[in-house]
């Protein structure tokens, strides 16, 4: 509902006008109430295409999550899912599989047939031009191409996706969904050319020349660093995991030896363990030389390599490298133990004397870290990079030092996640917008006029727990003979019932369904008693919204928010809000139990329950109901209610609250 009345604000149909600071205020910025879009980079409406799963609207549910998202079924397949992490959910028994989910939604469209997309019609006379077609590149391009520019991304490349295409295997994330979701961008007018690397096949000079007037490098970081032990550099059979996974991504699958080792922690390496065994090694190795509990890569891969029969080595570091004949024959290791935490804030591994040992290995695959390829720089374009040859950028612009340049990504972050990559790609098309226009990069950033916290009690004390939906796998006894995709997909039941298991934190489920239709008279403003205690203060309001109908009753759901803003004193003053959504309510003494608003509702949101002398009532799920009315206008009885206020009614209940002698009407508190 936060939508409905911002969307009247904006149209002037509402004026908030405050005589304390004698200004007014037109816009009224939408609220980040859940954890789970506030802990995704990309800021995805996490909760609002759960609850379209819910309600069976998947074509809508999928739309939302491509708004911020435009390559869900990568994501639903190698995102980290940092939204998980914070997940309330995680109180009451295990996180939502919120990644499963978008996963979901990609791949039904994709069973259901894919729409491809329209070519948008170019209005702006400048050009673009992205290096790399990593999700950093290829979310710009999709934002700049939407936004009227020309725009063209250049690979170096044979394939199109960066590390997408050739740095993870295809048993995690097939080619066919990269190619049809970088299909998505282009069909939008987007120009890919393969095959260009840049200080050989093209240079910034030749950008320049061609007319384009900005630049965004997203060349990610593709070069792997060195272990720096004796021997690395002596011996055939010691291939980086870069070079290592490109081979084989791009169609060498020849077996690489009999016995490996992987050193490092992070998924790459378990990536390279993985491919290993299934490209016939006979025993693969994961040397860490941290514990298990300090190791990045996501715990689920980590099982899963387990259970396929990589050998972990924890708490043990690679000494040198040993050979013969000119190759490998195996590596000196030695034991670690864990110290102090270092700037990583994990504990530093420090060596115990005299416990060295040797693994016998024919391939060593070093998977410690990548840095990006920056030996294309020309001289006579002076980027500021840093020690570990990564861009320098503005953090708020991803502006370089040079103008019309700009880098995100790898490129900016070293080995990063694909979601902090397509939150890059937003952020730099918005800056590339904003240069080409003539605006200030920074203006109106972050600036303190906006809803900026959120107040509320979670109820999950009485939440009973509901065991997570298991993610569906491929067999373990037929994986390791293909490449063919580990992890499966929900079923539709499965989507649903996982989704349900969400506890919708915040105000409403955020689907947006009621704006489009909404003549701004479905919120409802109201103001508590302490509001007028202190003449003297601008009053605060509460936001009211449901948490669970099912256990509270109506007066008794509110949450609390906090509208902050800087005054010419440089005085922070705040404001808090009441919204109170209207949906559609049953008064079970007029009821008859004809059934008759479950048929018509289209939101599922009406049940039938019993009435325990066998007849029955009607009830409506308020997190489900629209308050659209078709309910109310079958009705037979009357029994079924729903409250309506004007846009004016609005109006007179803000400007009697904003009262300079805080006066008002006590028919105007609530109606």
């Amino acid at each position: 509902m936060i939508d409905a009345l911002q969307t009247a604000l904006e149209k002037e149909q509402i004026k908030l006008y405050f005589p304390k600071l004698s200004k007014e205020i037109h816009t009224l910025t939408r609220l980040e109430p859940s954890a789970c879009k506030v802990a995704c980079p990309a800021g995805v409406d996490v909760k609002a295409y759960i609850g379209l799963i819910i309600a069976g609207k998947f074509d809508e549910a999928l739309e939302m999550v491509k708004q911020t998202n435009p390559l869900p079924g990568i994501c639903g397949r190698v995102c980290t899912h940092p939204c998980e992490s914070e997940c309330n959910r995680r109180k009451v028994d295990e996180s939502v599989a919120i990644c499963a989910l978008k996963r979901f939604l990609a791949d039904w469209e994709l069973k259901k047939g894919i729409k491809k997309s329209q070519k948008v019609k170019r209005t702006k006379k400048e050009k673009v031009a992205i290096v790399g077609s990593g999700p950093a590149g290829l979310t710009c391009a999709n934002d700049l191409i939407r936004k009227g520019y020309g725009v063209t991304i250049f690979e170096a490349l044979p394939v199109p996706g960066g590390m997408l295409t050739v740095g993870i295997p295809p048993f995690r994330l097939p080619r066919d969904i990269i190619q049809k979701e970088i299909s998505a961008i282009t069909d939008l007018g987007v120009e890919l050319v393969t095959n260009t690397k840049l200080g050989e096949d093209i240079s910034f000079d030749d950008f320049l020349k061609k007319g384009y007037q900005a630049v965004f490098i997203a060349i990610g970081a593709h070069k792997g660093l060195k272990l720096g032990i004796p021997g690395e550099s002596e011996y055939q059979g010691v291939v980086d995991c870069v070079d290592f996974l490109r081979k084989v991504n791009t169609g060498d699958r020849n077996k690489p030896g009999r016995r490996a080792i992987v050193i490092g922690g992070g998924n790459s390496a378990i990536d390279s363990s993985r491919t290993a065994l299934r490209l016939g090694c006979e025993e693969v190795y994961i040397v860490y030389r941290r514990s298990r509990k300090e190791m990045p890569a996501a715990s689920s891969e980590i099982e899963e390599a387990e259970k396929e029969g990589v050998k972990l080595r924890y708490l043990t570091a690679p000494v040198k490298i040993l050979g013969k004949n000119r190759k490998v024959v195996g590596m000196e290791c030695i034991k670690m133990r864990l110290g102090e935490p270092d700037a990583s804030g994990r504990r530093r591994p420090i060596p115990i004397e005299g416990t060295e040992f040797v693994i016998e290995a024919d391939v060593i695959i070093p998977a410690i870290s990548q840095k990006p390829d920056i030996s294309f720089l020309p001289r006579n374009f002076e980027f500021r990079i840093s020690k570990w040859d990564t861009f320098e950028v503005d953090p708020v612009t991803f502006a370089t030092n040079i103008p019309g340049f700009f880098a995100g990504g790898d490129a900016v972050t070293g080995p990063s996640t694909v979601i902090d990559a397509i939150a890059h790609g937003h952020f730099a098309a918005r800056s590339i917008d904003r240069y080409l226009s003539h605006k200030d990069l920074k203006k109106g950033l972050g600036e303190s006029l906006k809803i900026s916290e959120w107040g509320f009690k979670l109820e999950i004390e009485d939440e009973r727990p509901i065991e997570r939906t298991p993610i569906p796998k491929f067999s373990l006894e037929k994986r390791l003979h293909s490449f063919d995709e580990v992890d499966l997909c929900f079923t539709e039941k499965m989507a649903i019932a996982e989704a349900n298991r969400c506890l919708r934190c915040g105000p409403c489920i955020e689907c947006r369904e009621c704006v489009p239709g909404c003549s701004k008279r479905l919120v409802m403003l109201s103001f508590p008693e302490s509001a007028t205690e202190d003449i003297g203060k601008i009053p605060e309001f509460v936001l009211r919204v449901p948490t669970d109908p099912k256990k509270l009753p109506w007066d008794e759901r509110s949450k609390e928010v906090l509208i902050s803003w800087i005054d010419e004193k440089e005085k922070k003053e705040e404001l808090s809000l009441t919204l109170e959504p209207i949906v559609c309510f049953v008064d079970q003494n007029l009821c008859r139990g004809c059934g008759d608003c479950k048929k018509i509702c289209e939101y599922k949101a009406v049940e039938l329950k019993p009435n325990g002398d066998g007849t029955f009532v009607s009830e409506i799920d308020q997190t489900l109901c629209k308050g659209c009315d078709t309910c109310l206008a079958v009705c037979p009885s009357g029994a079924i209610k729903a409250k309506h206020f004007t846009s004016q009614r609005i109006e007179k209940l803000i400007e009697s609250c904003l009262l300079e002698d805080g006066k008002k009407d006590e028919s105007e508190k609530r109606v």
